[in-house]
């Protein structure tokens, strides 16, 4: 089990500005990631109403069950667990979701583990690279029938996050958007019927 702060800011995009900013970063020849992202949920949504979010990403072969929850200082902390591809299949499949430290943080938001049930998968095609002291992702994510294009700079604090978004944005000519998070997305998506 391991815990970090995570400091990350992001914008929707484009198209058109997604290739703008490939330019921008120059990524010729370099190859995105697939990673899909499981999401779990009550039937009244009681993490999201505790700002939290219950996902297992699965990416490069390994499988990482991880709760999302707001912190004290700003940012998410984040409570990852390495598990196994068959604890990934009994989540997925059967509702069993894997015993340790993430199913009790979210005992601790006063969840109870039998509500939780698997909604459905995003599968983001992602580009990371390193820029300004922090990292740039450049997102490409798939579900529901929806696919959409997302910048998203993680850096060492929230200050330090906005600060280089904006920087790349005015650098680039594009206008931030509103963006809410990649699971606020996709459970929109879940709310307008799509399955």
């Amino acid at each position: 089990m391991a815990q970090e702060l995570e400091f990350e800011t992001k914008t929707l995009v484009e198209l058109d500005e997604f290739h703008t900013l490939h330019t921008f970063f120059q990524t010729a020849g370099q190859r995105a990631i697939t990673q899909h992202n499981h999401y779990f949920e009550t039937p009244n949504f009681a993490l999201k109403e505790a700002g939290s979010a219950l996902r297992i990403r699965e990416k490069n072969g390994k499988s990482t069950f991880t709760l999302k929850q707001p912190a004290q200082v700003g940012g998410l902390l984040e409570t990852h667990q390495v598990i196994t591809g068959n604890e990934q299949k009994q989540a997925i499949n059967e509702n069993r979701l894997p015993d340790g430290e993430v199913l009790q943080h979210v005992t601790s938001l006063m969840v109870h583990s039998n509500d939780l049930r698997f909604i459905g998968t995003l599968t983001t095609e992602r580009l990371e690279l390193p820029y300004g002291g922090g990292t740039v992702c450049l997102d490409k994510s798939s579900y529901l029938g929806q696919v959409d294009y997302e910048l998203e700079f993680e850096g060492t604090s929230m200050d330090h996050a906005e600060q280089t978004l904006t920087s790349i944005l005015n650098q680039t000519n594009i206008q931030r958007k509103k963006t809410p998070n990649k699971v606020a997305r996709f459970f929109a998506q879940k709310a307008n019927g799509r399955t």
